[in-house]
């Protein structure tokens, strides 16, 4: 019994069924193919005469399909149950499956992790094995033939094309034989030589689509490119960027689809010891930066910096980082020259300065303290100069949300070092840092609300003016007084180990009363749940 269509293509409809007398629901698909046949009313019938041929030899092929298919027993190789005529057609019975297919899953997805994929790849490929072991291919591998099953998440392997193949072979239908991006260029020959490399090929393409989210070039595209002696518009995989990928992976892909059916792996087992083939991350990483990858060039930069995986070694660091920075990679700059600081402050500057104005935000207060340093000793011009830059710097990192720069930059402002002293300023950039969690920013902001109080008349306005309205305070609703804000600060700095905030927070009790403690400590409480609220709603 029927209970409703899953799918229409051009070879046949495959039905959702109730068998009566089972009592269990099984996937019926019905020979129907769309350029030589039509229905007429519940019958199917050749188009014309001269289709009736091709029609019945059709039926033929796909009753031996079911047939072949019967014999294979595998979890992740769809279950056939049966065949039979009716209807002046042929049908085949398969177990149901119910789940959402590869090419859905992508659609929603775009891609998949490493995991992911082989979670899908390796068992297809076992059932795999065991088809081609039967002297039999699939022919049609692509990823609305993979389904997902929505019980475990394991996968399945439907819809074999070797009829549908068998028959646009004698039709010399293009549109019967193959699947653009998917199918080899011996699928669109007439006596091209296909074997388990085809379907080694329709595989690796499924892995492209899932790593980088399109399908390959199409196979006849490819091989008109390569006759006219230009090159394949086929980019292989390991020179690219897709480095959460293991290099065995990668270069299965590129192996798989290689143009020439003898280039490729020749069994499926060949093709998986490749995947499987252990490699250190630093081997992949060398060899993808040995590609030119110039973020790879940074990571193992990184490796030889920090001694992942290989023994420390300051001289390979600088020459990968050199690389990678000389294709302007900011991060590779900024720590090209964290390995100058020492040696050559010059370069430090150079490649901090580059990294900075990229725009990296790290770099551009690396830059600001570094010029705060030894910007006058390395003659970049006046005091003066030097200290706006230092300023503009800092800015441009605090801008960007960077908490150290806002802290820094804070105390310019607090302190009066480079810039005149601006206590509403100050307490802006203290204020931001300290609510991205940085103790010393929590710290330096309690101390300079204190001194609002403490100092003179002049201070107690500016905590009056608009640019303290966005103050912490007026985020729990309440216009608490500067000694009692300055105390919750420093609670948040001492709880994070600031020792500074320890002594800070004693001073202040011993000029307040038990009551205003107790405010102070309420308030405390208030201010934690405060920001943890903002920090939620922000992201």
């Amino acid at each position: 019994r029927v209970v409703r269509v899953l799918g229409v293509g051009g070879f046949g409809v495959t039905y959702l069924c109730e068998h009566t007398g089972l009592g269990v629901q099984v996937a019926v698909k019905e020979y129907l193919p769309n350029e030589i046949a039509v229905r007429d009313g519940t019958e199917v019938h050749p188009k014309s005469a001269g289709d009736r041929e091709g029609f019945e030899w059709g039926v033929a092929r796909f009753l031996d399909e079911a047939r072949t298919l019967s014999r294979f027993e595998h979890p992740n190789v769809v279950r056939v149950r049966g065949c039979f005529e009716a209807n002046n057609t042929a049908y085949i019975v398969m177990d149901y499956q119910d789940g959402e297919s590869l090419d859905r899953l992508l659609q929603r997805l775009g891609t998949l992790t490493e995991r992911q994929l082989r979670q899908v790849v390796l068992p297809v490929a076992d059932g795999l094995r065991q088809v081609h072991a039967a002297g039999f291919l699939h022919r049609d591998i692509k990823p609305s033939n993979i389904f997902v099953r929505r019980a475990d998440g394991s996968p399945v392997l439907l819809d074999f094309g070797s009829a549908r193949q068998a028959l646009g072979r004698r039709s010399r239908s293009m549109t019967a034989i193959a699947s653009a991006g998917y199918s080899p260029p011996e699928q669109y020959e007439s006596k091209g030589e296909q074997g388990a490399w085809t379907d080694i090929y329709a595989l690796s393409a499924l892995c492209h689509r899932a790593i980088t989210g399109r399908a390959p070039v199409d196979a006849l595209r490819r091989t008109g490119e390569l006759a006219r002696s230009r090159p394949d518009p086929q980019a292989k995989l390991v020179a690219s960027e897709y480095m959460r990928f293991s290099s065995g992976l990668l270069e299965s892909v590129d192996w798989g689809l290689r143009v020439t059916e003898t280039e490729r792996p020749q069994s499926l087992d060949d093709w998986l010891a490749r995947i499987e083939e252990p490699r250190s991350a630093h081997e992949a990483t060398r060899l993808a930066a040995e590609q030119g990858s110039a973020v790879a060039q940074r990571r193992l930069g990184d490796m030889y910096d920090n001694g992942e995986g290989v023994p420390k070694d300051a001289r390979e660091a600088a020459r990968w980082y050199r690389k990678a920075a000389e294709q302007g990679d900011a991060e590779a700059q900024m720590s090209l020259g964290a390995l100058h600081w020492s040696k050559d402050p010059s370069a430090t500057m150079l490649w901090y300065r580059k990294a900075a104005e990229q725009g990296l935000a790290e770099a551009q207060f690396r830059l600001a303290r570094h010029l705060s340093l030894v910007g006058f000793a390395l003659h970049q011009g006046s005091e003066v100069a030097i200290a706006q830059e230092v300023a503009q710097w800092y800015r441009r990192a605090a801008e960007e949300g960077h908490a150290e720069a806002q802290h820094d930059l804070g105390l310019m402002y607090a302190e009066g070092r480079d810039v005149p002293i601006d206590k509403g300023r100050a307490w802006h950039w203290l204020r931001k840092a300290a609510e991205q969690g940085l103790a010393e920013a929590q710290y330096d902001l309690g101390r300079l609300l204190t001194s609002v109080v403490e100092d003179t008349p002049t201070d107690v306005k500016t905590y009056q003016q608009p640019l303290f309205q966005n103050s912490s305070s007026f985020l729990v609703g309440e216009n608490t007084p500067t000694g009692v804000e300055a105390y919750a600060w420093c609670s948040l700095a001492a709880a994070q180990g600031q020792a500074h905030a320890v002594n800070e927070i004693a001073r202040l009790e011993r000029r307040m009363n038990p009551a205003r403690i107790a405010e102070a400590q309420k308030f405390s409480v208030e201010l934690i749940k405060s920001l943890a609220e903002v920090r939620l709603a922000s992201g």
